[in-house]
């Protein structure tokens, strides 16, 4: 098994380059404040939590398949105003959530991806992940 924060994509005589992916996700409770403060973000992060984690867990899947670690990070309400206020913005748009988190300020532990089948689910439900959002099969690219 590859490791998720390094995935080999290249290397000339000095270095060996890797890629990875972050994968923000906004837990239940966030995603539920974040769409309440701002409905016009249900656009982009999908209107229901099912349908955040479905978008997070294909969007992972896609990287994993195509060769790339995925390190995942959990959003927070508190951490994406914050971030807005520096940036100066008053009403987020995609691009926003694109940009967020400045990564120069995360403190916050991610989280590779995909996790055990009987690990921790990395949506933050405390079941195990084959109990949880691969039973559902969220990450189904097909």
């Amino acid at each position: 098994m590859r490791s998720p924060a390094w995935s080999p994509v290249g290397s000339d005589d000095r270095y060996r380059y890797s890629a990875t992916v972050l994968s923000v996700f906004w837990p239940e409770s966030q995603h539920r404040a974040v769409i309440a403060r701002w409905p016009h973000l249900a656009e982009h992060l999908g209107t229901t939590w099912d349908g955040h984690r479905q978008r997070i867990e294909r969007h992972c899947a896609l990287a994993d398949r195509n060769g790339l670690g995925v390190n995942q990070l959990p959003a927070t309400l508190d951490g994406f105003v914050a971030f807005l206020a520096k940036r100066g913005v008053r009403k987020p748009c995609g691009d926003d959530l694109d940009a967020y988190p400045d990564l120069r300020d995360v403190t916050t532990a991610m989280v590779p991806w995909p996790p055990d089948r009987t690990g921790p689910c990395w949506c933050g439900s405390q079941r195990k992940y084959k109990q949880c959002c691969r039973r559902h099969a969220l990450g189904a690219l097909d």
